[in-house]
């Protein structure tokens, strides 16, 4: 028998990979618990990050499709793409 991989487990791999390391799970709980508009700066500010290693981690989280990035002049603004959270891990921004 053979299983056959989905475009979802692709993602789900994205996901993990993207929850495996402390920085991005801190700033995962920052956003779920932060104010709106919040800037790559105030990402990297409250969790001891450079602007490289902030840009680094929020990368990957974008790929991973668990935040969004958009640009509103100089800054990028961040924000938490629950509805993947509820897709592919359903409960877990609750235990941040």
């Amino acid at each position: 028998m053979t299983i056959k991989l989905t475009n979802d487990d692709e993602k789900r791999v994205k996901i993990f990979k993207a929850l495996a390391d402390v920085k991005r799970i801190e700033i995962i709980r920052y956003l779920y618990h932060g104010q709106k508009n919040i800037t790559c700066g105030d990402i990297g500010a409250a969790n001891g990050l450079n602007k490289s290693n902030a840009s680094y981690h929020l990368k990957i989280l974008q790929e991973a499709d668990l935040i969004d990035v958009e640009r509103e002049g100089q800054f990028k603004i961040i924000t938490l793409r629950e509805e993947t959270f509820q897709e592919f891990l359903p409960g877990y921004l609750a235990t941040l």
